[in-house]
């Protein structure tokens, strides 16, 4: 079965530490590393890509 959810942890592939859940903006739930400002947006479908952005970390 598959859980189409929001993933419990994600964990940043720069710092290795768990990210933080923001929202979920244009049908994507953004994900942020609060260490490194590294952004992940993980698409509601399944067979969409990922995507990775930065900002600048607070």
């Amino acid at each position: 079965m598959i859980d189409d959810g929001v993933p419990d942890q994600l964990q940043c592939t720069n710092c290795l530490l768990p990210m933080q859940y923001q929202e979920k903006k244009d049908g994507k739930f953004l994900w942020q590393c609060f260490k490194c400002g590294k952004k992940y947006f993980v698409s509601q479908n399944i067979d969409d890509d990922m995507e990775e952005s930065w900002s600048p970390p607070r």
